[in-house]
């Protein structure tokens, strides 16, 4: 009885420090409310590298030249960086390649604050926002907006596929609302922002088919790259909160293209989608 008795205590014993170490242990579990990529890294992410961008400048490869011109344009919050990049960039404004000899231009025009680029905007706030890679691929700039405000430079909002390149932003009359129009090679996207406030429009081309579909009672099929093989085309300002642009809409993988005439009204959150013909 006594051996028993032993025993039992000692499990009982046992499974108290068992369950004891257990909870301590879920204690322990990390909370994860959201993973960002570089928290998968496990390691600090390497900080931009503004000497390996003036090196290639070396090369004679004239890609990486002008990657290297674009980059270094991110030096622009050093102030011996920038001043050394700018030293680095002038010879390149002579260079042969049309391609290169603008980027040189654009990024030396960023980089000396002179702000005279058609490609730059500037917005009612006093920030100006841009990209960089203009134009460098048939299908328009890298899709990444960037901006200066108090004489800081970050990186506004990147897109995501299938919005692989910014083919035009265009603000409103006012500079306090801006439309930006992205692209892959099969379809086109608008989106309105806000940039002060950090307010952003749904996406309008696909909000546009999906409303005029149900209009016109067709099915509005989503594939899972996204791609809507739709167009937007004439994107124009009606006044300071209503953008108005043309739209080519794709319906049954393009059985059906329906043409239409969209206006979105930022500060309401109102679309209006008409049939382009009745819309005359």
């Amino acid at each position: 009885m006594v051996l028993v008795a032993c025993l039992i205590l000692y499990s009982s014993t046992a499974s108290a420090l068992l369950a004891t170490e257990y909870y301590k242990n879920q204690n322990a579990e990390p909370y994860i409310r959201y993973l960002r990529a570089e928290d998968m890294e496990l390691a600090p992410v390497a900080r931009y590298d503004a000497e390996k961008f003036l090196q290639a400048l070396k090369s004679n490869n004239d890609e990486h030249i002008y990657i290297a011109i674009n980059r270094l344009v991110e030096c622009f919050n050093d102030q011996k960086l920038r001043e050394k990049a700018l030293n680095a960039l002038q010879p390149f404004l002579e260079n042969d390649n049309p391609k290169i000899a603008d980027s040189a231009a654009f990024a030396i025009d960023i980089l000396s604050k002179s702000y005279r680029s058609p490609y730059i905007f500037k917005l009612a706030d006093g920030s100006l926002m841009f990209t960089l890679f203009n134009n460098y691929s048939d299908y328009g700039s890298q899709n990444v907006l960037w901006r200066i405000k108090n004489n800081v430079l970050q990186e506004y909002l990147s897109f995501s596929p299938p919005s692989m390149y910014i083919t035009d932003i265009i603000p409103s009359p006012d500079k306090k609302l801006v439309a930006v129009v992205t692209g892959s090679n099969k379809s086109e996207f608008v989106q309105i922002m806000n940039v002060e406030a950090g307010k952003t429009s749904p996406e309008l081309v696909e909000s546009a088919r999906v409303k005029y579909g149900a209009q016109k009672k067709l099915d509005t099929w989503t594939r899972p790259d996204h791609e809507n093989y739709s167009y937007a085309d004439k994107v124009v300002w009606k006044d300071n909160d209503t953008l108005e642009f043309e739209g080519s809409l794709a319906y049954q993988d393009t059985e059906i293209i329906e043409n239409v005439t969209v206006a979105y009204q930022f500060s309401k959150k109102v679309m209006e989608v008409k049939g382009l013909d009745s819309s005359r």
